[in-house]
């Protein structure tokens, strides 16, 4: 990163993750920074704004390490918080329906914690920074664009919730950054100038995610600290994804596709974990004390918003984050495309710093933007498709290959480990198809023969008795 603070003023819409690192760049090259964040100032609990950080989250290992580098020491800090950091085979159960991963190092470190509580440390930081000035309760009514120098001022009014009156409010900026996430009125507000509607790509059904927050007493026999049951298109529409994110504290959340919906009552809950292959589910559920209630989020579809392809695009709007794309939660990706999206505007101010303008600076940063999407957008609608009614032939040959792979993981650490590096976005999406890759996946007996003969029940693990098999699982056994 570098200092050049060449011009007066960024102002951010949204002052939630993606917002927050973009204020972090911002401050290195302009003199004052602003953020809009229509909630009020957030405390431990989620943001009205960002209902998806009720659920489980984690970062890739390429997220955490571009989050470090905008914050040295983050990873230490939330540790001491009690997130741990586990190598991702060692740390984290995942059962396919083929049967359970491998323990084997694969040397990816990842850090396990709640949404809330990393926007928080984030937040603290960058409001730290003598340039940064965050405005809560403020709606973005609109964004006056010009066609000729691209922005000319943000109009905004308090929120009705702030309770400020209703004067309106016009800030003055040379730069806007769009950080609104998945409520974005940019297609909106450059419709209205005159710039076109971005055309807008839409894939797969929606993931209903409900999840809980339960304390749990340590456990020293308990040698993980996530476990994971995927759906899988379209055979395994129900799943869940559990993760310790502090000392005693872990986040259940179940998962259902293709109209399946996790219940939200006490009793539902649990017997929509208890119906789960693995066990790891109900255990912590059956163990742990509810810390609140039981959150349900319906809004997980991926929407690509391209506007790369808008051939006018205004010189001094950049959008960026879930305002221009979103994924499916459950792969994981959002944050992490965020974060290299940031890391990108740092590049491209430095580069128009030494221009002396910012003279096509939004064009250039969607069309870099765009290419950070394309590989996890691969991922992550290649296989949602398959939920879709009538998939398309691509679709149901993404869903096979993605199943011969998932059926192969737990019986080949070497190709887990390009799964794993693949999912946390360390290598390209391409490598799962290398010709090594295919082989080990054309090695894999029929499904049907795996499935015959699954285990679900906790591999032992230092001498010690399997976990109990997996409740009202007929392909159960007991180890």
């Amino acid at each position: 990163m570098t200092g050049t603070t060449l011009w007066d003023s960024a102002i951010v819409l949204g002052g939630g993750f993606a917002g927050l690192l973009s204020a972090r760049v911002l401050s290195d090259h302009f003199r004052q920074v602003t953020i809009v964040e229509q909630d009020s100032e957030p405390g431990a609990e989620p943001r009205p704004g960002v209902p998806q950080s009720a659920h489980p989250h984690a970062l890739t290992a390429r997220g955490a390490s571009q989050v470090e580098e905008f914050f040295p020491g983050l990873r230490a800090e939330l540790l001491a918080e009690g997130c741990p950091v586990i190598d991702f085979a060692e740390g984290v159960r995942i059962l396919f329906p083929t049967g359970w991963t491998s323990r084997e190092p694969v040397d990816v470190d990842v850090q396990l914690m709640p949404r809330p509580l990393l926007e928080h440390a984030i937040r603290r930081r960058v409001t730290a920074l003598d340039a940064v000035t965050i405005h809560y309760g403020l709606r973005v009514d609109r964004v006056q664009l010009d066609r000729e120098t691209g922005v000319t001022a943000v109009v905004a009014h308090p929120h009705k919730t702030a309770g400020a009156g209703d004067q309106e409010r016009v800030l003055q900026a040379d730069l806007v950054v769009d950080a609104t996430g998945r409520g974005s009125r940019l297609p909106h507000w450059l419709a209205e100038a005159g710039f076109g509607q971005p055309a807008t790509l839409v894939a797969g059904k929606k993931t209903t995610h409900t999840s809980r927050l339960y304390t749990v007493s340590p456990d020293s026999g308990r040698d993980w600290c996530a476990s994971y049951e995927p759906t899988i298109a379209p055979v395994s529409p129900r799943g869940g994804v559990l993760l310790r994110i502090g000392t005693d504290q872990w986040i259940v959340g179940m998962l259902g596709a293709a109209g399946e919906a996790p219940p939200t009552d006490e009793e539902g809950f649990r017997a929509y974990a208890r119906e789960l292959r693995n066990p790891n589910f109900a255990t912590i559920i059956d163990e742990g004390v509810p810390l609140g209630p039981i959150r349900r989020t319906r809004a997980t579809g991926n929407r690509w918003y391209r506007y790369d392809r808008i051939r006018h695009w205004p010189a001094r709007v950049i959008a960026l984050g879930d305002s221009i794309c979103i994924f499916n939660p459950v792969y994981g990706q959002g944050m992490t495309v965020a974060a290299l999206q940031a890391a990108l505007l740092d590049t491209l101010l430095t580069r128009h710093a030494e221009r002396g303008n910012l003279d096509k600076l939004g064009r250039a940063f969607q069309r870099g933007a765009a290419a950070l999407i394309r590989s996890p957008w691969m991922v992550s609608t290649s296989t949602d498709r398959a939920w879709e009614d009538n998939p398309t032939l691509s679709s149901r040959i993404a869903a096979s290959l993605f199943g011969a792979v998932t059926a192969r993981l737990p019986h080949h650490p070497g190709l887990y480990r390009r799964f794993v590096r693949t999912m946390q976005m360390l290598d390209p999406p391409t490598s799962l198809v290398a010709p090594r890759a295919l082989a080990q996946i054309a090695s894999l007996p029929s499904v049907s023969r795996h499935l015959a003969t699954c285990t679900c029940a906790e591999p032992r693990q230092n001498g010690q008795a399997p976990a109990s098999p997996g409740r009202n699982n007929p392909m159960s056994t007991s180890g």
